[in-house]
């Protein structure tokens, strides 16, 4: 267990010049890969034109990228990837879903997700500036932790599966799933039997191996076609979708996603901190919400999508060994570069997906892991099991239930239970704490 844990350069090593730039690299590539599928998506769902989809997925690069280059220099000074909330994803979604039904334009909604964002942020800055994100740590016990990193994983690991498998309209590509599978299998291999640079450059690797594959295999299709402008650069516009709207829905919508969003904040940083091997200081949790809240705040401005702290980037450092600031710290920078430059924007949506998801897979298959080892630090007694159950239960329950099915619910009820991961954060911080409080609590 120790010498999995061992990471070759630590928080506050410096690797060589050359190393940092192919560990950056390998970072950039990979938070890229992670982040793009959402923004494309939404200006799916949303009936952007070409051109517009196109400025989405340069605003996200760019703002992921300012976020976590805020963070890793003056909020939690950590290797944390700041990407795209997969909450804030669906509920872009489900307010369009809601839109639909009441009327509204996709234009209008966006003008609501504008102001939610900006509330959002606002919310957690507040929280942070208060420091209260350090007193809510207590109620992160190593079982609500491993059971939220579990959760995680499971949440995204049929999207993954699918993606892998070249899944499409009620298909699989052999193909496709058997370039996917060698993909994982060398990245997995790497990242465990390699040597000390083949481990720290297995995810680099595994991309750079896997997309050739699939171009040589005539599979390498980019997963979109950016539409050029006539300048190289490309500079995020204030209000792109027009001057923010406010809704009581999205108030009390966004208010919630502030609080979900907090706790995912503090997993985050437990994670981190069980990757690195190292205390991570008390204070981080408070400039950990300051500038994720800020970071919101600017995806409202920007007409971004919404970020937070991510999780399995503790799984990536375990997998590559690599948990020093320094080449995360350039690869914010190049993400911003990306942003900012159509060019390289186009040439970094050339990642075939199937291979993005595989080298995605086995990080959060490390993540998994992770969680898995907070729990071993658990007395698995009658209480603990109950609870162990009960999450799971419930929360892999409602995974397998489509959004559709809370269709006639108020959308700030279908955002809750529409989300396995959500309600099981809710219900394990219920049981851990309310219904089966423990002595001594």
């Amino acid at each position: 267990m120790e010498k999995q844990q061992q990471l070759f350069f630590k928080l506050k090593d410096t690797p060589s010049p050359v190393q940092t730039i192919f560990f950056a690299l390998q970072w950039a590539l990979f938070i890229y890969s992670l982040n793009l599928i959402y923004p494309l998506v939404i200006g799916d769902v949303f009936q952007l034109p070409p051109q517009e989809i196109t400025a989405l997925v340069q605003r996200s690069t760019f703002l992921v990228g300012l976020g976590s280059f805020l963070q890793i220099l003056w909020g939690h000074r950590l290797p944390i990837i700041e990407g795209v909330s997969a909450l804030w994803f669906s509920i872009f979604i489900l307010f369009n879903q809601a839109g639909t039904v009441t009327g509204q334009t996709p234009a209008e909604v966006l003008r609501y997700m504008e102001f939610g964002l900006i509330f959002s942020g606002i919310v957690m800055a507040l929280f942070g500036f208060a420091g209260l994100l350090g007193s809510m740590q207590k109620l992160f016990t190593p079982l609500v932790v491993g059971l939220t990193l579990i959760l995680t994983g499971l949440q995204v690991s049929g999207s993954f599966v699918e993606g892998m498998l070249g899944y499409e309209n009620g298909r699989i590509s052999v193909l496709v799933a058997l370039s996917s599978i060698g993909v994982v299998s060398l990245v997995v291999y790497l990242s465990y039997k390699g040597n000390v640079l083949l481990k720290s450059l297995s995810a680099l690797i595994g991309l750079m191996v896997g997309w050739g594959l699939y171009s040589l295999l005539g599979l390498g299709e980019p997963v979109t076609q950016i539409a050029l402008s006539g300048s190289p650069v490309y500079l995020p516009q204030l209000f792109a979708w027009g001057n923010p709207q406010m809704s009581g829905a999205m108030v009390i919508t966004a208010f919630i996603g502030a609080l979900v969003l907090i706790s995912n904040q503090l997993a985050s940083l437990i994670a981190i901190q069980e990757a690195l091997g190292e205390e991570v200081p008390a204070e981080a949790a408070k400039s950990c919400g300051i500038f994720n809240g800020i970071s919101n705040i600017l995806s409202g401005v920007f007409a971004g999508i919404g970020t937070i702290p991510l999780a399995n980037s503790a799984g990536f450092i375990r997998m590559t060994g690599v948990g020093s600031r320094l080449p995360f710290l350039l690869a914010t920078v190049i993400l911003m570069l990306v942003g900012l430059l159509w060019p390289l924007g186009q040439f970094f949506t050339r990642i075939p997906a199937p291979v993005a998801y595989a080298v995605s897979f086995a990080t959060f298959s490390q993540m998994i892991g992770i969680g898995f080892s907070n729990l071993a630090r658990v007395e698995m007694n009658r209480r603990n099991l109950l609870i162990l159950g009960l999450t799971l239960c419930t929360s892999v329950g409602l995974m397998f239930i489509p959004p559709e099915a809370y269709g006639e619910l108020p959308v700030i009820f279908q955002t809750v239970f529409s989300n396995g991961l959500l309600m099981g954060i809710v219900v394990v911080l219920l049981l851990e704490h309310a219904v089966f409080r423990a002595k001594g609590d």
